[in-house]
């Protein structure tokens, strides 16, 4: 064959992107297959059409700009630049959608980063496979689409016109740039008037960030001025201004200062901390109070323990990261000289917890050895165990003992008992809207078990040397994990605040705690609520909790709440007992029940979010 000549390499080029553009819309269509329901009104589905044909369009057209220059290229190279660039974004839009599909965000840096460690996110060598199949497929499938098309350039004659394929390129540009004029026309009107079924769609596509022109609307009378302004107080914001405590901290020391364990598991269920799954933190908790609707401070482990630690929504992460602020309560365990025992399986650098929670600490141990994260948590109580023999015992001590297995749903190859049926492995692959979740479920609850065996030599150690009955124990889970628990194919957690993913076991025993105290029954419990039961009870702070939390103390009469803040990495959620309110960092809101469907029946109590407008930006200067 003859070499094209540089117009009919300009035209495979052009035909090449048109058509990875075309796939690429078929591709991103799964995308709204997580919608919580598919919107009725016109003007929702027409912006999903216009939106997903131009945004589409648009990537692939800047990716064909970006490697236009290997048109210049021999045969050779210029092929093998072409298949390899297309090929590794088609794959790329896959596996975003597998991410979307379990977490409801798009890839990002922060999610390679995790993936890619081997610590936080683990995955099987079968998932590892399948993945570079998909990629070697693509790849096959684009070696052949561009041999085609070369070969019709081939066979083109070089003296006959070329009017219809110039049409083409001219009328796939006019509809394209109709689709985004479209696009961003409607969400500009949408923006100005807060119109929900149209704003909340953008976050669905990926790297799609359509224009919004509420100035010149307001010129033209064309705003909700009252929508936007509910919108603009639900924005979540990320200064660095932060005003956390609110006041200077005054403290008595305590008596007798106890020992504090705080016990934490990745990813554990509520439903799974009872007899038969967690026989040994089970039958401990027994001495103390077991709450039974405790949620959460996020769906993720970044805001679950910032709660937890700090005691305030963790809508504050990116303020207290930038200000490197400790929390109230380390400052305070080492104003009252507490020896401080740190052990986490997974590292305590992604997130930055060495930069936060733990940042005022010397030394601080980072993670755990080990090549699965039930390896790891073996080693943590391993090396609990050595550190809890060597350190000073006149010293007051406080271990904070973070097991990973459950988020890995890991456990030694040897292990038993085991929940059957089981899968053999986790793939995140394989999940889907009909997959079963039993077999999974097993797996995890014997991960869970495994923990539990774990934490069995701990408690065991504390009640063989005496050191139990001055000790302060808590037991309970960063956040949950789903199991498609409501059938619209959420699996694992950071994607919703629905019960499966905020709600976690919350376990207390220990000094001034009695089984006869356990008066809170289903009345809504908080990682926010440990700060200020720990400072008020054993450490000997005098402030109003307010100054540096927004909890409550759990040992004082239980007390009613309407709502509890949860959030994750991108959003926040209202959380009552009818319904949810997930709001995203620029404000837009979606109104859910509790299964995370649209909750048409459902009236928005905004004297709630009003409250929560104040939460949120009580520490915020």
């Amino acid at each position: 064959m003859q070499h094209l000549k540089f117009a009919q390499r300009l035209r495979v080029h052009g035909f090449f992107i048109v058509i990875n553009s075309l796939v690429s819309m078929l591709v991103a269509a799964r995308y709204f297959e997580f919608l919580p329901a598919f919107p009725s009104d016109f003007l929702a589905i027409l912006f999903i059409f216009v939106a997903t044909f131009g945004q589409m369009v648009l990537l692939a057209g800047v990716l064909g700009l970006l490697t236009l220059p290997v048109i210049f290229l021999p045969k050779l190279w210029r092929q093998i630049c072409q298949i390899t660039f297309a090929s590794l974004a088609m794959a790329t839009l896959y596996f975003d959608t597998l991410v979307f599909a379990q977490y409801r965000f798009h890839m990002n840096a922060v999610v390679v980063d995790l993936a890619l460690s081997g610590q936080v996110v683990t995955f099987p060598l079968l998932m590892w496979v399948k993945g570079l199949s998909v990629i070697a497929l693509v790849f096959l499938i684009q070696f052949f689409l561009l041999r085609w098309l070369e070969r019709l350039q081939y066979e083109k004659s070089e003296t006959a016109p070329d009017q219809k394929r110039k049409k083409f390129f001219r009328r796939f540009g006019l509809v394209t740039f109709a689709s985004l004029l479209l696009t961003h026309g409607i969400h500009i009107w949408a923006a100005a008037q807060a119109y929900q079924p149209v704003t909340m769609i953008k976050r669905y596509l990926p790297l799609f960030y359509p224009s919004t022109s509420n100035r010149t609307m307001a010129k033209y009378g064309f705003v909700n001025e009252k929508s936007l302004a509910q919108q603009k107080n639900m924005k979540m914001t990320q200064t660095s201004d932060l005003n956390y405590p609110l006041n200077p901290i005054k403290a008595t020391k305590p008596e007798k200062p106890v020992n504090i364990v705080l016990i934490l598991v990745d990813s554990w269920r509520a439903d799974t901390f009872n007899a038969e799954n967690t026989p040994n933190m089970w039958r401990y908790a027994q001495q103390g109070i077991t709450f039974n609707n405790h949620l959460s401070s996020g769906n993720a482990t970044r805001t679950g323990v910032f709660g937890m630690f700090y005691g305030i929504p963790g809508t504050y992460w990116h303020s207290v990261l930038a200000n490197s602020q400790p929390p109230v309560l380390i400052e305070r365990l080492q104003a009252l000289d507490y020896e401080l025992g740190i052990f986490a399986a997974a590292k305590l650098t992604k997130p930055e917890f060495d930069q936060t929670v733990f940042g005022s600490i010397d030394n601080l141990r980072l993670g755990s050895k080990g090549d699965t994260p039930s390896a790891r948590d073996e080693n943590l109580t391993n090396d609990w165990l050595a550190w809890e023999e060597k350190r000073e015992q006149h010293k007051p001590a406080f271990s904070f003992l973070f097991y990973d297995a459950p988020h890995g749903y890991d456990f030694p190859e040897n292990y038993s008992p085991r929940f059957e049926p089981m899968v053999d492995s986790m793939n995140y692959m394989d999940l889907d809207n009909d997959y079963d979740p039993v077999p999974l479920m097993n797996r995890y609850k014997t991960s869970v078990h495994y923990v539990d065996s774990q934490v069995k030599r701990v408690l065991e150690r504390l009640e063989e040397s005496g050191e139990l009955e001055n000790t302060v124990v808590i037991i309970t889970g960063d956040h949950g994990q789903e199991m498609n628990d409501n059938k619209l194919n959420f699996w694992g957690h950071n994607s919703n605040y629905t019960n499966a993913q905020i709600q976690v076991p919350f376990a207390m025993f220990g000094p001034k705690i009695s089984a006869q105290m356990n008066a809170w029954g289903d009345r809504f419990t908080a990682h926010q609520d440990l700060v200020p039961t720990l400072a008020i009870n054993y450490l000997g702070i005098e402030n109003e909790i307010k100054d540096y939390a927004v909890g409550v103390d759990l040992l004082d009469n239980p007390i009613k709440r309407d709502w509890i803040i949860s959030s994750k990495y991108s959003s926040y959620g209202v959380v009552t007992d009818d319904y949810i309110v997930e709001v995203g960092a620029t404000g837009n809101y979606q109104l859910l029940d509790k299964t995370n469907r649209p909750a048409s029946k459902e009236k928005l109590n905004f004297q709630y979010l009003q409250e929560v407008f104040e939460q949120i930006s009580l520490y915020s200067k």
